[in-house]
């Protein structure tokens, strides 16, 4: 009956939400997979659209909490997010950052939290395998399926591997998620067997490394290079990324177009690409490797949406806060 009573929920409030935004806004979205989702059978259609990049499916993290019936709370002192289940999991994060604290511990997910449009997303799978719930797919339909885990309970026989195995995580990974110091299981013991894969540092950063040069689209490192290439050319490495993260920055803040072309052609923006002398640059490797790394989601000066030489623009080094002075470059 409860499981009943909380489908019909969850229905309730999809249609809610869809019919408090209407269907223009609930299927509209830039960069979005797809607007609808399972919660265990129910298919539940978004108001925010799921949205991919860089090999991360990120998901509205508010809309998703209620309609997982998790709690969260934001503190808007701090930015930090924190969201809660019934089984005492708390997860907590800030936009901007790949840093997340789950139960105490604190871990580099890989993958930036993001604002879009003023909305909070977090990458589906971290946010739903650390509140303990599975992360499925439909492949018919194309569409992901989130499921509440219940806890397992040892019976005669089992070993941490084998339960490990069983779903499809790691004994390292099963042991920080239940605090366990050794692998001794005793029968009727309860565990979490739902596991982020960014608990077991080894499976988090292959899988991580794997995906992310997977997704990352060759044109756009070019392009991504290029700029890098003509704007800090002759600036250290650390410098490049800079460059390289304030442009994927703006590709992530409303106030900006969200694709790197669109950020990088904007009108009055990057001189290089209005004047036409960015497509006659040849990158350096330095170039390349920054566009890389930004595509992947590394990003060095977390919030900066421009730079400038404050030799060249002294009266704007006056007015304009600094986050970090990189070279010859201030980025703001």
């Amino acid at each position: 009956m409860k499981l009943i009573q909380r489908l019909n929920r969850i229905a309730f409030l999809a249609l809610a939400l869809f019919l408090s935004l209407g269907a223009g806004a609930a299927f509209a979205g830039t960069n979005s997979t797809n607007n609808t989702l399972y919660i265990a059978d129910v298919k539940v259609g978004l108001t925010q659209s799921l949205w991919t990049i860089g090999g991360w499916t990120y998901a509205p993290v508010k809309e998703i909490a209620d309609l997982m019936d998790w709690k969260l709370e934001y503190d808007g002192d701090s930015g930090r997010t924190t969201i809660r289940n019934d089984l005492g999991d708390v997860l907590a994060f800030k936009a901007g950052s790949s840093v997340v604290a789950l139960n105490g511990g604190t871990y580099d997910i890989g993958g930036t939290v993001r604002l879009k449009e003023g909305v909070a997303y977090a990458p589906l799978r971290v946010v739903a395998e650390s509140m303990h719930a599975s992360v499925g797919w439909k492949e018919q339909e194309k569409v992901a399926v989130l499921r509440q885990e219940e806890l397992y309970a040892v019976v005669a026989g089992d070993t941490l591997w084998r339960i490990a195995e069983a779903h499809d995580t790691t004994a390292t990974a099963l042991k920080v998620r239940n605090g366990l110091s050794g692998e001794a299981l005793t029968v009727g013991q309860q565990l979490k067997i739902v596991a982020p894969e960014f608990l077991d540092p080894d499976v988090s950063e292959q899988k991580a490394t794997a995906a992310a040069a997977e997704a990352i689209d060759p044109a756009d490192v070019t392009l991504l290079a290029k700029l890098v290439e003509a704007e800090a050319g002759s600036e250290p490495y650390a410098g490049k990324l800079a460059v390289a993260s304030v442009v994927m920055n703006r590709m992530h803040n409303d106030r900006y177009p969200d694709t790197l072309r669109g950020v990088i052609y904007a009108p009055g923006q990057f001189s290089p690409a209005g004047n036409g002398s960015l497509e006659r640059e040849t990158p350096s490797k330095d170039s390349i490797k920054a566009a890389k790394a930004a595509l992947s989601g590394e990003n060095n000066v977390p919030g900066a949406l421009s730079f400038f030489n404050p030799q060249l623009e002294p009266a704007k080094a006056k007015r304009l806060k600094a986050i970090k002075k990189i070279g010859h470059h201030v980025f703001v």
